[in-house]
């Protein structure tokens, strides 16, 4: 069930009444099978099956996952390492097998000359790709890891295990949850304030406009464009290749603080996963702004296991190199979200080795330096959105081929998209500087009703062009 859909609503109004109706031992249990219920949804409406397969595999892996945690708990030595290095190998190639399975065969086609042997394992062998699968299995490890570095309480359950993986506001896109910062909320009283319902119903409200207004009718604009370039006109693909960027940001950045809404409604207070990257002023902040979660989680887990900067210059560059590849096919089993880790990757090195020598780039507060670096940032992050939307690298030409062809080809509504647009920097700027609207309204619960009516108005009116959130797939 979809966050911005009527059953959604539904399940998460009766969720919310039942859990804070019972007592603080049951709670527990609530959000336990409440979550196996939204994931088991998922999974009878997309595979058309009466038995929920993925939501059984998911459980399994939770339950494998418990299994080894209490043998690395109980044991020391080289059995321990043992069976740390063992699981974190099971849950690599339980992912690797669902998501780059045809990955493998092609490049392995490549190598042995074979340039239809992935086209033929998809015939012969199909498989379907679990939803939330690179989510919790990172999620999985970063646990795994925790319990081998003695980070975890040795009190947790079974249960607080797989509420912590399984739990479904946050359950299909993150943000990515830290043990050290959920299992402590998870085994408190909850006291729901009123400062909590009021940060929640926002958050809910601010993520519905990010996707249904903004990402849902970028989509409704631009996705006929990347289905079929060489039909449009150039500044069409223009548009295309830069709105992306925009629709991404509403979609993702959206569901976040739906997830956070509803986390708060529920006594959670989740990560933040973005805060207005298009401000960035460095190469660096911007990955400090976008997907905080999940690039925490690849410094803490993967930069800083390969050695982070503790080696030589070469080698801190490698090892930043190698997280950003990890961090692009993790994404995706296809060369774009290779080529878009290396660029990611390679963009951090410039900077550290190049652009951060230069004062006007580092260190100027002029207007003018400003602005430069808004606009290089604003071009790079849409660059990478564009590599990261394409098919495939093979679309790249055919983009580049229609761009001199300005005025030949199939329109789009360029008046929508100048006015989305213009709420994409209006909604960044309110992620960058939350304070505003706090600073402007003393009493923000008044405000509640009101934008509340006039959301749902425009949930109601683009109904019709109902966008199945686009991180879903990784």
């Amino acid at each position: 069930m979809l966050f911005n859909s009527f059953l959604f609503l539904i399940f998460f109004l009766l969720v919310y009444l039942i859990y804070h109706s019972v007592k603080q031992s049951y709670r527990k249990y609530v959000l336990y099978f409440s979550s196996i219920i939204f994931y088991g949804s998922w999974d009878i409406i997309n595979f058309d099956s009466v038995l929920p397969k993925f939501l059984i595999h998911f459980l399994l892996a939770i339950s494998i996952n418990y299994i080894f945690i209490l043998f690395i708990r109980k044991s020391e030595g080289s059995r321990r390492l043992i069976f740390f290095a063992t699981i974190i190998t099971l849950n690599l190639l339980n992912l690797g097998f669902f998501k780059y399975f045809y990955f493998a065969t092609e490049i392995f086609g490549i190598i042995i000359g074979s340039a239809d042997l992935k086209k033929e394992m998809m015939e012969k062998f199909p498989i379907i790709l679990p939803i939330a699968i690179s989510f919790y299995t990172f999620q999985i490890i970063a646990f795994v890891v925790d319990e081998y570095k003695n980070k975890i309480p040795p009190t947790t359950s079974y249960l607080d295990f797989s509420i912590f993986i399984l739990f479904f506001p946050q359950q299909l896109a993150g943000p990515i949850l830290r043990a050290s910062d959920f299992l402590p909320q998870l085994n408190k009283q909850t006291e729901l304030t009123d400062e909590k319902i009021t940060d929640g119903i926002s958050l809910i409200g601010l993520g519905l406009i990010k996707k249904v207004i903004l990402a849902d009718s970028m989509a409704f604009l631009l996705d006929p464009v990347f289905a079929n370039p060489s039909a449009y006109q150039g500044k069409a693909l223009l548009c295309a290749m830069f709105g992306f960027f925009f629709q991404l940001w509403g979609d993702f950045s959206g569901y976040s603080d739906i997830a956070r809404g509803c986390g708060k409604l529920l006594g959670f207070d989740l990560a933040k996963n973005f805060t207005g990257p298009i401000f960035s002023q460095s190469f660096k902040e911007m990955w400090s702004r976008w997907h905080i979660t999940l690039s925490s989680f690849l410094r803490d887990y993967v930069y800083f296991s390969l050695g982070g900067n503790r080696g030589s210059a070469f080698r801190t560059e490698f090892n930043g190199m190698i997280t950003m590849l990890i961090a692009g096919i993790w994404h995706g089993a296809g060369w774009n979200f290779v080529l878009w880790g290396l660029l990611v990757g390679g963009s951090l090195s410039l900077e550290r080795l190049v652009l951060d020598k230069f004062a006007f780039w580092k260190d100027s507060q002029t207007l003018f330096a400003r602005i430069f670096r808004f606009i290089i940032l604003g071009l790079f992050f849409s660059v990478l959105s564009f590599i990261f939307r394409i098919r495939g690298l093979s679309d790249i030409p055919i983009f580049m081929a229609k761009l001199n062809i300005f005025n030949s080809g199939q329109k789009i509504l360029y008046e929508n998209f100048f006015y989305l647009s213009i709420l994409f920097y209006i909604l960044q700027y309110l992620e960058f500087n939350p304070d505003f609207i706090k600073n402007k309204i003393q009493k923000p619960v008044r405000w509640i009703l009101p934008i509340s009516v006039v959301l749902l108005f425009a949930v109601s009116s683009l109904s019709n062009r109902q966008v199945q959130f686009f991180y879903f797939q990784f």
